[in-house]
């Protein structure tokens, strides 16, 4: 009998110093591990640091295509660590402890509903890809970029081509994680004028910005001393319409895979995109005439009309009770977007260069048929290795956003990059 009341202390015991590990604050390091919910599963790591005693938590996701995502309302309460991510449409609040210097315990709250799930802190001799950070000049401006190296190299290397707006190399970094899993040397910069890179992305045309992802290409092919016939490139959206023009110039290269590519002008594939984001709230009567006074707008930044025209535009169409959803910046601040007029279709054209061309069958941005008219463009020279494909399912950025037992997170589609390393595997 005695000792079974020992027998019930030492349990008593060893569940009070179980809970105390429970409540342990996690130490800094890189957790990492799977959220599962029923048909869902994604790759989640927190990157937890403290500056002056101040935690710093940053987000990654490889199958989210996200990759330093900063935390915010960061707190510490009962031995917890508090914090939240915010996306376009949801906030994500999370609670995390430890039970011992590496299980880490979490809960998910997002839309009212909490979901538990574990991560592992991470060995950081086990990074899948080195990486070093790298300076180049093109022209007159110095621009700055990594290169990845994988742990089992293939031999070959794949450049990703800057793509719009002011996004640095941080906007690829997950794709290009990725590649280097699989065996690719892969290479990014920061566009001229983001980042650390010199100069100013808004006042370029695209053939001087693809100047400055054909000299990453020299570094790279000069740098690494790999062969143009082992380098392919990879670009979405702007990046996707950039790549013809940069094969023309270099016709060297091994592959293009081109994603997200419009089959018209920037110009038009942005006015599209309006149309499909206002046309439930304008209503289907009206959106063709509302997209004549937003083209107007578009027209007038790309300098192909005056200023006295778009203002005429205005007198006409302000008294139409869609008018409050066109977008007009200050017409006596607007900088010019030569971009805004440029098209691949011409270089698309006898293009020989193998091409895997990709459009996702939810793309609300490029215009319809837009596969189908650049293969067209491509003509009798394309080349034999040439794959044209619509993922169903998928929308601009190839994330699929329709899991019906988990809604709150997109990922990747799963054929995107099953279908990319497939195709890029035969060179």
């Amino acid at each position: 009998m005695r000792l079974k009341n020992y027998y019930y202390l030492f349990l008593s015991i060893l569940g009070i110093v179980q809970f105390s590990q429970a409540q342990k604050i996690p130490e800094p390091g890189v957790y990492s591990g799977q959220f599962k919910f029923e048909t869902f599963e994604t790759d989640l790591e927190f990157d937890i640091s403290k500056i002056n005693d101040q935690y710093v938590i940053k987000f990654n996701s490889l199958g989210q295509n996200a990759f330093g995502i900063p935390a915010g309302d960061i707190s510490v309460k009962d031995a917890s660590l508090f914090f939240a991510l915010q996306s376009d449409f949801f906030r994500y609040e999370f609670e995390c402890s430890s039970v011992n210097d590496n299980e880490m315990p979490c809960q998910l709250t997002v839309d009212g509903r909490s979901y538990d799930f574990e991560l592992n802190k991470r060995n950081p001799d086990t990074e899948s890809a080195k990486s070093k950070d790298v300076r180049l000049r093109s022209g007159s401006n110095l621009l700055y970029g990594t290169i990845y190296y994988p742990d089992t190299p293939n031999g070959k290397a794949i450049y990703l081509v800057t793509s719009s707006g002011n996004q640095d190399r941080s906007s690829s970094r997950a794709e290009a994680l990725l590649l280097a899993k699989a065996g690719y040397i892969s290479f990014h910069i920061d566009k001229r004028g983001t980042g650390l890179s010199d100069g100013n992305w808004q006042l370029a045309d695209i053939p001087e910005l693809c100047g400055d992802d054909l000299s990453a290409l020299e570094f790279l092919h000069e740098s690494e001393k790999i062969d143009y016939a082992d380098i392919g490139i990879i670009g979405s959206s702007q990046g996707g319409a950039k790549i013809p023009y940069i094969l023309k110039k270099q016709p060297k290269l091994a592959y293009g895979v081109i994603v997200s590519c419009p089959a018209s002008t920037l110009l038009e594939s942005d006015l599209n995109y309006w149309k499909n984001r206002n046309k439930t709230v304008i209503g289907e009567s009206s959106i063709e005439e509302a997209s004549l006074m937003q083209g107007a707008v578009f027209e007038y930044i790309a300098s192909n009309i005056d200023k006295q025209s778009l203002e005429g535009k205005i007198s006409q169409y302000e008294s139409k009770n869609w008018f409050h959803q066109i977008w007009i910046p200050n017409l006596d601040e607007v900088v010019t977007d030569r971009k805004l007029n440029y098209t691949p279709l011409p270089y698309f054209e006898n293009l020989s260069t193998p091409l895997l061309i990709i459009e996702g069958g939810q793309d609300q941005v490029i215009p319809e048929s837009s596969l189908e008219k650049i293969e067209s463009h491509i003509g009798k020279k394309a080349n034999k290795k040439n794959k044209y494909l619509r993922i169903e399912g998928a929308d601009h950025s190839m994330m699929l956003r329709e899991n019906p037992d988990f809604s709150y997170w997109s990922s990747l589609h799963p054929e995107f990059f099953k279908t990319v390393l497939g195709w890029t595997s035969q060179f």
